[in-house]
């Protein structure tokens, strides 16, 4: 092994943030699965956050990647860092780019990553958005979930995945309204994590999110 190998470690650990660029869009999102706040310059790399974010085999992931020596294409070195990095619930490292309309000045992202073994995932703006519907109700749920300070509360999900077993489906607010004593928005958060983790299933890929949506802890609507 090359003293100047990458560790696992090193790629997974953020780098302190400077914002450095202020014409382009900053989002700050809370992560639950990181219980951190996300730094993510572009509409692109927010909706590679939702991804990686919901994604229910991805153990954790880094968007505030440290620079490394890689190779251009070309044969050039230079240093660069991806525009993120995940590990699966396998050990699986996957490195994410964001696909430019550079030519023959790209990266050898491939050739790095076969070189250390990892996978290799270059983002289009089409792929992204494969499923838009999908991508806006996961970004809709959350919204509800994703809050500092919010933590799992395992009894409220208890009762809610047990209300649940008393019907075939039932709508988001029906379901909701069972819970009167209960803060709303307690209550919404935790739905929206269940939904989520895929403890409940619901239509999220095929309609838009709202409170007639149906949901359920039967494979049905999944």
């Amino acid at each position: 092994m090359h003293e100047d190998v990458i560790s696992i470690d090193e790629l997974l650990t953020p780098q302190s943030f400077e914002r450095g660029n202020y014409c382009a869009h900053l989002y700050a999102p809370f992560s639950s699965k990181l219980n951190r706040r996300v730094h993510l310059y572009s509409h692109n790399m927010y909706d590679l956050w939702v991804l990686l974010e919901t994604n229910q085999s991805i153990k954790k992931f880094n968007e505030k990647v440290l620079s490394f020596p890689i190779n251009f294409k070309n044969g050039h070195a230079t240093k660069a860092s991806p525009r993120a990095v995940s590990q699966d619930i396998d050990g699986l490292i996957t490195i994410h780019t964001l696909q430019t309309k550079d030519g023959d000045g790209e990266l050898d992202w491939d050739g790095w990553c076969g070189l250390y073994g990892y996978q290799y995932q270059n983002w289009s703006k089409d792929s992204l958005k494969s499923n838009s519907i999908e991508l806006a109700n996961l970004k809709h749920l959350l919204r509800f979930s994703s809050v500092a300070g919010l933590t799992i509360d395992y009894s409220m999900e208890n009762q809610i995945l047990s209300e649940l077993e008393n019907f075939r489906k039932i709508t988001f607010y029906k379901l909701v309204q069972k819970f009167p004593f209960f803060d709303s928005e307690d209550i919404n958060a935790c739905i929206a994590s269940l939904i989520i983790r895929k403890k409940i299933f619901s239509d999220i890929r095929l309609s838009p999110f709202s409170m007639i949506t149906e949901l359920s802890v039967h494979h049905e609507l999944s």
